[in-house]
Order: structure tokens, then sequence, then C-alpha cells
């Protein structure tokens, strides 16, 4: 007898062929199965750090120092708050230079409030400009509990100007806005729709919510936005069911073409969180504007351009809204 082993036949490798291919089908489709469940789970706290962050800088504002820090320099402000769109209250301060001035109204970043305005409401009431710094919704002392980004903030933009205007009595009629990071995203979708707007200040802007949403899920996870689609769409799904706005219409890029008043983009160029290329793709897309400017601060981080360029912001800030708004 021979004790070699009987070659395959051509129908054995073809079953055997049939179930490895099987199997390996039932392996990938079990782990895609278990990623997109995976996905939807991490959807819930992902959109939870989207449209409800983390309130920052409580104590500032509950505090008595700013205000007293207002008041040393000689600068008036007024409490005030009002009702939005929506009938959500809002809060803030006016600081009031007369009924004759131009008036700017300033825009915080996510998990701020109107105390990391301070400096803009201080440099511009020196310079001669009514400043009005409020709370945006879900922040500060400000009703609501979640944050849109721009998709129901530019309708409490307007109602702060229909307030202002009306309890100030202000003659000019069209305002300046300046902002930080997503208050900056809002002031530019806000001058897309608002005649009233005459001048834009925007430091450190995104181009759009989704961009800059699937750029921090990627660093956070050190893995690539192609690999995280599925992730950052469950997201932005929950996200926009929870605040009732799609993510994907809060995009200061789309808005850009629509933009005709002046435009100041501030951008540092260590900014590691919204990155400097979302300025310049901003920048690109102004083709509408009668004038526009990129300032890139060396050295800058996210929203620290003033801490590295202090001499330089105190120069150009109320220069840009004086040539634009008048003095």
């Amino acid at each position: 007898m021979s004790d070699e082993t009987p070659n395959p036949t051509p129908k054995n490798r073809s079953s055997t062929l049939s179930r490895w291919a099987k199997g390996l089908g039932l392996t990938m489709l079990g782990l895609a199965g278990g990623y997109l469940l995976a996905s939807a789970a991490a959807a819930v706290p992902l959109s939870t750090m989207l449209v409800r962050p983390k309130k920052k800088r409580k104590r500032h504002l509950a505090g008595q120092r700013l205000r007293a820090h207002l008041l040393e320099r000689g600068i008036r402000f007024k409490e005030v708050h009002f009702a939005s769109f929506d009938g959500t209250r809002l809060n803030g301060w006016f600081l009031e230079r007369g009924w004759w001035r131009p008036t700017v109204i300033a825009l915080h970043g996510v998990t701020g409030n109107r105390t990391s305005l301070i400096r803009f409401g201080t440099i511009l009431y020196e310079a001669g400009f009514n400043v009005f710094l409020f709370d945006g919704r879900g922040h500060g002392d400000s009703e609501e509990k979640i944050v849109t980004y721009g998709y129901h903030e530019v309708q409490d933009v307007g109602a702060a100007l229909d307030f202002i205007s009306q309890r100030f009595r202000l003659r000019q009629p069209r305002f300046g806005l300046v902002g930080l990071s997503m208050g900056a995203a809002i002031a530019l979708q806000t001058a897309a729709r608002d005649p009233r707007i005459g001048a834009v200040w925007a430091e450190s802007p995104f181009a759009s919510l989704r961009q800059i949403s699937a750029e921090y899920i990627s660093d956070s996870t050190r893995l690539p936005q192609t690999v995280l689609v599925p992730l950052t769409w469950a997201a932005e799904m929950v996200a926009g069911y929870r605040g009732n706005f799609t993510v994907s219409e809060v995009s200061p890029l789309a808005a850009a073409e629509k933009i005709t008043c002046p435009v100041q983009l501030v951008h540092g160029l260590a900014d590691d969180f919204v990155r400097p290329h979302h300025s310049q793709a901003l920048f690109d897309a102004l083709v509408n504007t009668n004038h526009k400017n990129l300032w890139l601060v060396e050295g800058a981080a996210h929203t620290r351009c003033y801490a590295l360029a202090a001499e330089e912001y105190h120069q150009r800030l109320p220069s840009f809204f004086r040539r634009y708004l008048g003095r």
C-alpha cells in the first residue's frame, strides 16, 4: 500500500476555497457590523460634546472682578437681557458710548461667555464705539442647553441688533461684528444674511462645522478621517436631531460668497485646533466683498493672536471698524 496522500480533486479544492471565502466574508461582515454598532454607540457622547459643550469661565461671570475692572477704567456698561426669536433669554453687557456712535457686537467662542471678550470691549470702547457683549445660547447666564454654531445663533444676533437699536435708540443703521472661533463663524454667517452688518472681524473661524468636527474626531482618535466616516456621520445625525438643526448647513465657507461687507480674518499659525487653512479657504471664497484681508500671526495658538501681537491688535482692531463704520 502506498502511504502517499492523494491529491485533492478540483471539486474538493473548489469546495475548500468556497468555505474559506464564505468564512472570510462572514468575518468581514461581522467586523463591519461591529464597527457600525460601535460608531452608533460612540455617536451619542460625541454629539453631546458637540451640542452641549462644558461651560467655562463661570467664576469670571459670577464674580465682580471684571465688572470692577470696567468701572475702574471708566467704562460705563449696563446689564441687559433680551428674548431671541424662539423666546430664549440671552444676557449681556452693553458698553455705552452714546446713541450717535457706531456699535460693535462681540461674539465669544464655544464654552466661553461675554467675559472672554473683555479685551475687545475695552479696546473698542476706548476707541469710541458702543460695544455689546452677550452670552450665546447655552453659554454663560443665557438660557438653552443646545449649541448649533450659527444655525440658530444667527437669528440670536439679529434679535440682539433689534434689541439694542430700540433700547438705546441707536442712530447708526449699520453694525460691526467681532468674533472668536465659533463666534467668528457665527459673525460670518450673519454677515451673509443681515444687511445691517457693515464690517466683520473674525479670529480663528472654522470653514464648516462638518469639516472641523471630522478633524477634531480624527485628531482625538488618531485615525484617518476616511475610516471615521460612519462615526462622524452618526454623530452628526444625533447632534442634528438633538439640536433641531442640520450640521451640513452650518458653513461659513458656503456663506462667504454672499458676504459683501469688509472682512478681516485673523488666524494664528500655531493653531492646532482650527488650523489656518480654514481662514485661507474663507479668504479665497470671499469673492464679493469690497475689502478682505487675512492677518496670520506667527506662533499664535487658537484664539491667542492678541497675546502674541497685543500692540498691533490695539492698532488694527479699532482702525478697521473706524474705516468701515465711521467714528
